[in-house]
């Protein structure tokens, strides 16, 4: 049981929002306090307004943009992955390589371009919740893109080892597959594929999903 704003005992899945765009902020507002699985538990507008809802922690998904005016989020993201277990969701209209890349980097579990975010905020937290990382395919195609094997050093897969299904498991991962179809794929249950991604994260030393495809990709471990 979760607690929301007005203090109401609640099952649904708390969201504190992190937008500076005031209209923006609304339509996801709204959007959340309409979806009964979900409470809206804060919203800030800006850094400073952010960072005592994150020091606070009262909440699963952290629903935060880049560009908070003058500053980015990065911090934001990190102070939240560093002390709490939330799940954290960029929602940008930024979809360059540098944001993508820093945003995961600094924990980051999904990141969802803007085109298209107002309808349904339900479904990408379910999958940010579930263990999964909802990312736009623009935003994949960067991450494909950027740490493409032939570019970067293998001296890191050397340090690793990672069993056949594991690069089979994290492979599909990288292509944007889900739990779901990860486990239809390989003829396994979801909770099994729970316990690749764990073994994954504990053996490449991250803490998302992205980070993971990002760290094999970078070193070499997995071709696509």
């Amino acid at each position: 049981m979760t607690r929301n704003m007005e203090g109401d005992t609640t099952s649904a899945a708390r969201i504190v929002v992190i937008e500076d765009d005031a209209p923006t902020r609304a339509a996801f507002c709204a959007a959340i306090t309409r979806d009964p699985q979900l409470a809206l538990a804060g919203a800030a507008g800006d850094h400073d307004e952010a960072l005592p809802l994150i020091v606070a922690g009262e909440y699963d998904v952290l629903l935060v943009d880049i560009n908070l005016g003058t500053r980015k989020s990065f911090d934001l993201i990190e102070l939240s992955r560093a002390n709490h277990e939330a799940r954290i969701m960029v929602i940008s209209v930024l979809g360059d390589e540098d944001s993508v890349i820093s945003a995961i980097e600094a924990g980051a579990d999904g990141y969802i371009l803007k085109d298209g975010a107002f309808a349904d905020l339900g479904q990408p937290i379910a999958q940010v919740l579930a263990g999964e990382a909802p990312i736009s395919p623009g935003v994949a195609r960067h991450l494909l893109r950027r740490f493409q094997p032939s570019t970067m050093a293998g001296s890191d897969a050397e340090s690793v080892a990672l069993s056949r299904r594991e690069r089979q498991v994290l492979t599909e991962f990288a292509r944007g597959a889900s739990y779901k179809e990860v486990a239809r794929k390989f003829d396994i249950s979801l909770h099994t594929v729970g316990d690749y991604v764990k073994t994954l994260y504990r053996k490449l030393q991250v803490n998302s999903r992205g980070a993971a495809v990002n760290k094999a990709l970078k070193a070499g471990m997995i071709e696509l």
